[in-house]
Formats: C-alpha cells, sequence, structure tokens
C-alpha cells in the first residue's frame, strides 16, 4: 500500500508492506487508522498510489483500477457500517454465506450464530440494531466471508468486553491456523497486544514507527506518545504451567523459570510479554531459602550506571534485566562489573503488559539489547548500552 490523500485539512501520506502477521495500526483520535482500514476496504479511495492484496491490484491510480468494495477478498469491521439496512440479519448474513465457496468456507453459519448471540435478532432489520449488534452482525458477516485479510476497527470496544475472551481465541486460530492476517486498529495499545505485539503507529497521517513493540519504544519519546507508564524491562516470556492451588502461573524468559501472577485463560506454550520495574528487582550475592520472593534468577553484572540518586544496574541473565537500587547498597555490597548476583523479583512485580492502565510516561526503558534514560519533560537524554 503507497498511497495518499488530502480530505479538508488531513493529509495522509502512506507506504505500508506486510506479510502474513497480524498488526496492529495504534495512533490517537484523527491519527488516521480508520483512513487506512476504509481506504483498504474500499470505502473511500485515495487520489493517487497503489493498493495490491496477495498480488491482486486492489488500486491502482495510473492504471485507473479500482476493485469495488463486495469484489476484494477483505472481511472489514469498520466503524460505519455499509450494510442494506433494510435486510434483517438473517437474510445478511445467508447471502453472504452462500455466495462463499463451500471449499474456502472457514466457518459454519450456524456456529457463529451462536458465538456472537445473533440467534435473538436474526429477523430484526439491521436499522433496528444498536451499534453494538451492528458490530457483531458485520463481524459475523466478515468471517463468513473467509477473507485473506481481516480489517478491525477498534472492534472490542465497540462490541462491549463480555465478548473479548470468546473472541480472541477466535482471531488467533484464524491467524494461526489458517494464516489469515488481521489488521486491528484502535486507541488502546492493551488491546492490540492481545492479538499481535507488532505495531503501525500513525500520528496525524504520517506513519511514525513500525515494528514489535520491543522495537518500535527503542524510538526516544515514542512510549509517551503511546501512553504507557514507566516500563524499565520488557520481556517475552512463554507459558509453561498453571497452578490454582499455588495461584501462580509459570513462564520462562532467558531459559529460565519465572513465577508470574496466575493467567489460566493463557495457552500453555503461548507466548506474552511481561513488565518489571526497576526498582522491584532487589539484588543478592547468593541465593536465599526461606523467602517468600519466589523467582531468584542469577545474572552478572555488565554495567553500573550512576543515575541521580540511584545506580542502575545492567545485569546478563541471557537476556538483560535493568535493576535500581542505591548508591549506598551498592558499596555495601561492594559490586563491581563482572561479579555474578542474584535477581529477586516478587510474583506480583509481574505485569502483563496487556493489562497495564496508561499512565504518564517517565524514565527508563529496557529493550533486551539496550536501554534508554527518557526524561520527564521534553528533554531527552538517549543512552543506548549494548551488551
Amino acid at each position: 500500500m503507497n498511497v495518499k490523500l488530502r480530505r479538508g485539512h488531513f493529509d495522509l501520506t502512506t507506504q505500508i508492506s506486510l506479510n502474513d502477521t497480524s498488526v496492529g495500526l495504534y495512533g490517537k483520535s484523527g491519527a488516521g487508522k480508520s483512513t487506512i482500514l476504509n481506504l483498504i476496504a474500499g470505502t473511500i479511495q485515495p487520489q493517487s498510489g497503489h493498493i495490491i492484496l496477495d498480488g491482486k491490484i486492489l488500486f491502482d491510480s495510473g492504471k485507473g483500477i479500482v476493485m469495488p468494495r463486495e469484489q476484494r477478498p477483505i472481511g472489514a469491521v469498520l466503524q460505519i457500517d455499509s450494510a442494506y439496512l433494510a435486510e434483517t440479519v438473517r437474510e445478511n448474513l445467508s447471502y453472504v454465506y452462500k455466495r462463499t465457496f463451500k471449499q474456502r468456507r472457514l466457518f459454519k453459519l450456524d456456529y457463529l450464530i451462536g458465538l456472537l448471540e445473533l440467534g435473538s435478532i436474526l429477523d430484526y432489520t439491521i436499522n433496528m440494531l444498536s451499534a453494538g449488534e451492528r458490530q457483531r452482525v458485520a463481524l459475523a458477516r466478515s468471517l463468513l466471508k473467509s477473507p485473506k485479510l481481516l480489517l478491525l476497527d477498534d472492534t472490542f470496544a465497540a462490541i462491549g468486553n463480555g465478548y473479548r475472551a470468546q473472541l480472541l481465541p477466535i482471531l488467533k486460530r484464524l491467524q494461526e491456523e489458517f494464516g489469515l492476517p488481521v489488521l486491528y486498529a484502535s486507541q488502546s495499545l492493551s488491546e492490540i497486544l492481545e492479538l499481535t505485539d507488532r505495531l503501525i503507529v500513525l500520528e496525524q497521517g504520517q506513519i511514525l514507527q513500525t515494528g514489535s513493540l520491543r522495537d518500535v519504544a527503542k524510538q526516544p519519546g515514542i512510549l509517551r506518545y503511546l501512553g504507557i507508564r514507566q516500563i524499565d524491562n520488557i520481556l517475552t516470556v512463554t507459558i509453561r504451567q498453571h497452578s490454582q492451588s499455588a495461584g501462580y502461573s509459570i513462564a520462562d524468559s532467558f531459559g529460565l523459570p519465572l513465577t508470574m501472577p496466575l493467567r489460566p485463560h493463557l495457552a500453555i506454550g503461548s507466548q506474552t510479554q511481561v513488565s518489571i520495574r526497576a526498582n522491584d528487582i532487589a539484588l543478592s550475592r547468593s541465593y536465599i531459602n526461606g523467602i517468600s520472593i519466589q523467582n531468584q534468577v542469577k545474572g552478572r553484572i555488565c554495567t553500573l550506571i550512576p543515575c541521580g540518586e540511584s545506580i542502575i544496574a545492567q545485569i546478563d541473565c541471557g537476556g538483560t534485566l535493568l535493576a535500581e537500587i542505591t548508591p549506598g547498597a551498592c558499596q555495601e555490597m561492594a559490586l563491581l562489573e563482572g561479579d555474578d548476583i542474584y535477581c529477586l523479583i516478587k510474583t506480583h512485580a509481574i505485569v502483563y503488559i496487556n493489562e497495564l492502565d496508561a499512565l504518564p510516561f517517565q524514565r527508563v526503558v529496557n529493550h533486551g539489547d539496550g536501554y534508554y534514560y527518557l526524561g520527564n519533560n521534553d528533554t531527552i537524554a538517549e543512552r543506548l548500552m549494548v551488551n
């Protein structure tokens, strides 16, 4: 996709290239998220450029090609639903189902009607439905189409949180088993991270950054734009076990086990991202028995950096952890670069990123392969450390 569009004072210039990977479009209101989805879906047309999906030209101003929306192999749940308002829900869904080749059908009509709780409104016309009901019908219609790309515009917020737990496994199955990429637009980073950690960050019609959350977070100032609170360590972990009786989930990172808050809905073997604040990590010269802290991760001190009233210890544990301690503690422990050390982390000091509240950005961000110091004001002091 490489297009230009000007509408009044809004000027969008976007170049995007995606493979079979789900991606989140993130930006504040007016950034251009919905516009990009509508351009791909075909509900609006750009002034110039081209849009190509899986080798098929959807739009090309130079060649004079504009594929109508209904012919595009795309499922779209947009904020403005263009369904025929006088049709009943049953007529609307049945029409799409019958037009989809049998060999391409991913879902049965009755299954989606039950999943999205549409049975009670099947004989209602579209114009009689609430906004949330219309979104659920639009999602069912999109999935019945068995598309090559699924576009979702703040869908979780529109249909309500009650359906989130039901829809997430379906969307992940579409991605993993059927190779159907999802392009999800939202102002909520946590919603996007429930589907994917790959982001396109937009502002005023322009792309600020693209890539994984970890890669995007490396750019100075971007976390402040994302609205994330202070995150000192971002770790990708793999879920290995859940223990209801013990009240925790076990995951591994750096090849080492981590005891984390219990989240039994996370599938065994699945990956998620967690954060640990640097000042929530205590250091010990040796492994400590008879202590309630269940995570004692052994590592080696790479660097000790004075930072205001603190010392930031960069520790190699197979990956990188940042720990924040006082200068006094550093002196009393006689810590030196190259020393072996244990990182002590309470279970509930580990926070799932998709559960983070949007709090003001503060100071230090670690990305596994380096970190940045970011100030509390517009002056950004950058320092990258490489293992």
